[in-house]
Protein backbone atom coordinates (compact mmCIF):
# COMPACT_ATOMS: atom_id res chain seq x y z
CA UNK A 1 0.00 0.00 0.00
CA UNK A 2 2.71 2.62 0.82
CA UNK A 3 4.34 1.92 -2.57
CA UNK A 4 1.14 2.60 -4.50
CA UNK A 5 0.32 5.66 -2.41
CA UNK A 6 3.77 7.15 -2.88
CA UNK A 7 3.80 6.48 -6.63
CA UNK A 8 0.31 7.97 -6.94
CA UNK A 9 1.44 11.31 -5.56
CA UNK A 10 4.70 11.20 -7.54
CA UNK A 11 2.78 10.70 -10.78
CA UNK A 12 0.30 13.40 -9.82
CA UNK A 13 3.10 15.88 -9.11
CA UNK A 14 5.33 14.83 -12.00
CA UNK A 15 2.60 15.10 -14.63
CA UNK A 16 0.55 17.83 -13.01
CA UNK A 17 0.33 19.92 -16.18
CA UNK A 18 -1.12 17.07 -18.28
CA UNK A 19 -3.53 15.96 -15.57
CA UNK A 20 -4.68 19.55 -15.07
CA UNK A 21 -5.47 19.89 -18.78
CA UNK A 22 -7.36 16.58 -18.86
CA UNK A 23 -9.38 17.22 -15.70
CA UNK A 24 -10.25 20.82 -16.49
CA UNK A 25 -11.43 19.93 -20.00
CA UNK A 26 -14.61 18.78 -18.25
CA UNK A 27 -14.51 20.35 -14.83
CA UNK A 28 -13.56 23.95 -15.63
CA UNK A 29 -16.83 24.61 -17.51
CA UNK A 30 -18.55 22.36 -14.98
CA UNK A 31 -17.41 24.37 -11.98
CA UNK A 32 -18.14 27.64 -13.76
CA UNK A 33 -21.73 26.42 -14.28
CA UNK A 34 -22.12 25.08 -10.75
CA UNK A 35 -20.82 28.23 -9.10
CA UNK A 36 -22.80 30.46 -11.43
CA UNK A 37 -25.97 28.72 -10.26
CA UNK A 38 -24.95 29.13 -6.64
CA UNK A 39 -23.97 32.80 -6.89
CA UNK A 40 -26.24 34.13 -9.63
CA UNK A 41 -28.85 31.44 -10.23
CA UNK A 42 -32.56 31.59 -9.45
CA UNK A 43 -33.19 32.42 -5.83
CA UNK A 44 -36.01 29.86 -5.52
CA UNK A 45 -33.82 26.79 -5.17
CA UNK A 46 -30.26 27.20 -6.49
CA UNK A 47 -29.04 24.19 -4.49
CA UNK A 48 -31.44 21.87 -6.32
CA UNK A 49 -30.33 23.20 -9.71
CA UNK A 50 -26.66 22.82 -8.73
CA UNK A 51 -27.29 19.28 -7.51
CA UNK A 52 -28.87 18.28 -10.81
CA UNK A 53 -25.98 19.73 -12.81
CA UNK A 54 -23.40 18.12 -10.49
CA UNK A 55 -25.08 14.73 -10.90
CA UNK A 56 -25.09 15.10 -14.69
CA UNK A 57 -21.42 16.02 -14.78
CA UNK A 58 -20.40 13.25 -12.39
CA UNK A 59 -22.43 10.51 -14.07
CA UNK A 60 -21.98 11.41 -17.73
CA UNK A 61 -18.82 13.45 -18.14
CA UNK A 62 -16.48 12.50 -15.29
CA UNK A 63 -15.97 9.02 -16.89
CA UNK A 64 -14.34 10.87 -19.80
CA UNK A 65 -11.83 12.39 -17.38
CA UNK A 66 -11.18 9.01 -15.75
CA UNK A 67 -10.72 7.29 -19.12
CA UNK A 68 -8.26 9.97 -20.25
CA UNK A 69 -6.28 9.83 -16.99
CA UNK A 70 -6.01 6.03 -17.22
CA UNK A 71 -4.86 6.23 -20.85
CA UNK A 72 -2.24 8.81 -19.87
CA UNK A 73 -0.96 6.67 -17.00
CA UNK A 74 -0.65 3.60 -19.25
CA UNK A 75 1.39 5.56 -21.78
CA UNK A 76 3.60 7.00 -19.05
CA UNK A 77 4.25 3.58 -17.51
CA UNK A 78 5.20 2.24 -20.95
CA UNK A 79 7.54 5.15 -21.55
CA UNK A 80 5.49 6.45 -24.47
CA UNK A 81 4.69 10.09 -25.27
CA UNK A 82 1.43 11.31 -23.72
CA UNK A 83 0.28 14.34 -25.73
CA UNK A 84 -2.94 15.93 -24.55
CA UNK A 85 -4.82 15.59 -27.87
CA UNK A 86 -4.11 11.89 -28.37
CA UNK A 87 -4.88 11.08 -24.74
CA UNK A 88 -8.20 12.91 -24.96
CA UNK A 89 -9.12 10.99 -28.13
CA UNK A 90 -8.32 7.69 -26.40
CA UNK A 91 -10.50 8.75 -23.50
CA UNK A 92 -13.33 9.66 -25.89
CA UNK A 93 -13.19 6.21 -27.50
CA UNK A 94 -13.51 4.47 -24.13
CA UNK A 95 -16.01 6.96 -22.71
CA UNK A 96 -19.32 5.36 -23.87
CA UNK A 97 -18.32 1.90 -22.63
CA UNK A 98 -17.20 3.28 -19.27
CA UNK A 99 -20.43 5.25 -18.80
CA UNK A 100 -22.47 2.11 -19.49
CA UNK A 101 -20.43 -0.16 -17.22
CA UNK A 102 -20.53 2.37 -14.38
CA UNK A 103 -24.28 2.83 -14.83
CA UNK A 104 -24.90 -0.92 -14.52
CA UNK A 105 -22.60 -1.31 -11.50
CA UNK A 106 -23.90 1.69 -9.56
CA UNK A 107 -27.52 0.91 -10.40
CA UNK A 108 -27.10 -2.64 -9.12
CA UNK A 109 -25.59 -1.32 -5.89
CA UNK A 110 -27.96 1.62 -5.44
CA UNK A 111 -31.24 -0.29 -5.77
CA UNK A 112 -31.03 -2.13 -2.41
CA UNK A 113 -29.82 1.03 -0.66
CA UNK A 114 -32.73 2.94 -2.19
CA UNK A 115 -35.08 0.25 -0.89
CA UNK A 116 -33.62 0.71 2.60
CA UNK A 117 -34.09 4.49 2.40
CA UNK A 118 -37.69 4.04 1.27
CA UNK A 119 -38.27 1.69 4.19
CA UNK A 120 -36.77 4.26 6.54
CA UNK A 121 -39.28 6.89 5.38
CA UNK A 122 -42.15 5.00 7.01
CA UNK A 123 -43.20 4.71 10.67
CA UNK A 124 -40.71 4.69 13.53
CA UNK A 125 -40.38 0.89 13.47
CA UNK A 126 -39.81 1.04 9.72
CA UNK A 127 -37.18 3.76 10.10
CA UNK A 128 -35.28 1.66 12.63
CA UNK A 129 -35.40 -1.36 10.33
CA UNK A 130 -34.53 0.81 7.34
CA UNK A 131 -31.50 2.17 9.19
CA UNK A 132 -30.21 -1.32 9.97
CA UNK A 133 -30.88 -2.54 6.43
CA UNK A 134 -29.21 0.61 5.03
CA UNK A 135 -26.06 -0.02 7.08
CA UNK A 136 -25.94 -3.66 5.98
CA UNK A 137 -26.43 -2.79 2.32
CA UNK A 138 -23.88 0.03 2.63
CA UNK A 139 -21.25 -2.41 3.91
CA UNK A 140 -22.10 -4.90 1.16
CA UNK A 141 -21.92 -2.15 -1.48
CA UNK A 142 -18.50 -1.05 -0.20
CA UNK A 143 -17.19 -4.63 -0.32
CA UNK A 144 -18.50 -5.08 -3.87
CA UNK A 145 -17.07 -1.76 -5.03
CA UNK A 146 -13.63 -2.70 -3.69
CA UNK A 147 -13.99 -6.08 -5.40
CA UNK A 148 -14.38 -4.39 -8.81
CA UNK A 149 -12.30 -1.30 -7.97
CA UNK A 150 -10.09 -1.58 -11.07
CA UNK A 151 -13.01 -1.95 -13.48
CA UNK A 152 -12.34 1.48 -15.04
CA UNK A 153 -8.85 0.40 -16.10
CA UNK A 154 -10.21 -2.91 -17.39
CA UNK A 155 -12.79 -1.12 -19.53
CA UNK A 156 -10.38 1.51 -20.87
CA UNK A 157 -7.26 -0.60 -21.47
CA UNK A 158 -8.76 -4.01 -22.26
CA UNK A 159 -11.90 -2.85 -24.10
CA UNK A 160 -14.03 -4.88 -21.68
CA UNK A 161 -17.80 -4.46 -21.74
CA UNK A 162 -20.69 -4.87 -19.28
CA UNK A 163 -20.59 -8.65 -19.65
CA UNK A 164 -16.84 -9.21 -19.19
CA UNK A 165 -15.64 -6.31 -17.01
CA UNK A 166 -16.98 -7.59 -13.66
CA UNK A 167 -15.18 -10.94 -13.56
CA UNK A 168 -11.94 -9.55 -14.95
CA UNK A 169 -11.85 -6.73 -12.39
CA UNK A 170 -12.65 -9.12 -9.54
CA UNK A 171 -9.82 -11.44 -10.60
CA UNK A 172 -7.32 -8.57 -10.66
CA UNK A 173 -8.23 -7.32 -7.17
CA UNK A 174 -7.94 -10.76 -5.57
CA UNK A 175 -5.50 -10.58 -2.67
CA UNK A 176 -5.23 -6.80 -2.95
CA UNK A 177 -8.62 -5.62 -1.67
CA UNK A 178 -7.50 -4.57 1.81
CA UNK A 179 -4.65 -2.58 0.30
CA UNK A 180 -7.02 -0.97 -2.20
CA UNK A 181 -9.48 0.01 0.53
CA UNK A 182 -6.72 1.37 2.77
CA UNK A 183 -5.14 3.39 -0.04
CA UNK A 184 -8.44 4.94 -1.12
CA UNK A 185 -9.31 5.71 2.51
CA UNK A 186 -5.99 7.52 3.01
CA UNK A 187 -6.41 9.56 -0.20
CA UNK A 188 -9.95 10.41 0.86
CA UNK A 189 -8.70 11.50 4.29
CA UNK A 190 -6.09 13.79 2.71
CA UNK A 191 -8.61 15.37 0.34
CA UNK A 192 -11.36 15.79 2.94
CA UNK A 193 -8.84 17.46 5.27
CA UNK A 194 -7.92 19.83 2.45
CA UNK A 195 -11.59 20.57 1.72
CA UNK A 196 -12.31 21.32 5.38
CA UNK A 197 -9.22 23.53 5.67
CA UNK A 198 -10.15 25.52 2.56
CA UNK A 199 -13.76 25.81 3.74
CA UNK A 200 -12.64 27.22 7.08
CA UNK A 201 -10.26 29.62 5.33
CA UNK A 202 -13.03 30.93 3.07
CA UNK A 203 -15.37 31.27 6.03
CA UNK A 204 -12.72 33.19 7.98
CA UNK A 205 -12.12 35.54 5.04
CA UNK A 206 -15.57 36.30 3.54
CA UNK A 207 -14.04 38.70 0.99
CA UNK A 208 -12.40 35.73 -0.73
CA UNK A 209 -15.65 33.77 -0.94
CA UNK A 210 -16.69 34.96 -4.37
CA UNK A 211 -17.28 33.45 -7.78
CA UNK A 212 -13.75 33.44 -9.25
CA UNK A 213 -12.05 32.16 -6.10
CA UNK A 214 -14.62 29.39 -5.66
CA UNK A 215 -14.18 28.25 -9.28
CA UNK A 216 -10.39 28.16 -8.87
CA UNK A 217 -10.60 26.25 -5.57
CA UNK A 218 -13.07 23.72 -6.99
CA UNK A 219 -10.88 23.19 -10.05
CA UNK A 220 -7.82 22.59 -7.87
CA UNK A 221 -9.74 20.02 -5.81
CA UNK A 222 -10.90 18.27 -8.97
CA UNK A 223 -7.29 17.93 -10.13
CA UNK A 224 -6.40 16.55 -6.72
CA UNK A 225 -9.18 13.97 -7.02
CA UNK A 226 -7.39 12.45 -10.01
CA UNK A 227 -5.32 10.66 -7.34
CA UNK A 228 -8.17 8.13 -7.10
CA UNK A 229 -8.06 6.85 -10.72
CA UNK A 230 -4.25 7.00 -10.66
CA UNK A 231 -4.06 4.80 -7.54
CA UNK A 232 -6.59 2.31 -8.91
CA UNK A 233 -4.72 2.21 -12.22
CA UNK A 234 -1.51 1.36 -10.34
CA UNK A 235 -3.22 -1.54 -8.57
CA UNK A 236 -4.47 -2.74 -11.96
CA UNK A 237 -1.02 -2.34 -13.53
CA UNK A 238 0.72 -4.27 -10.77
CA UNK A 239 -1.91 -7.02 -10.76
CA UNK A 240 -1.58 -7.45 -14.51
CA UNK A 241 2.15 -7.79 -14.07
Amino acid sequence: MPGVLGETFRLLAGHFHLLTLLVLTVWLPGHVGLNYLEFFGPQADPSFQSLRLAFLLQACFDPLVVAAVISAMARIKLGLPAPYGEILLEGLRAWPRLVLVRFVIYTALALPIGFALALGAGPASGRALGGVVGIVFGVIATVLLVRVAVVDSVVVLEQANVRTAWSRAAALTLGRRRAIFGTLALIFAVLITLVITLGLALRAAPDLNHFVVRVLVDCALSVGQSAFPIALFLFYWRARG
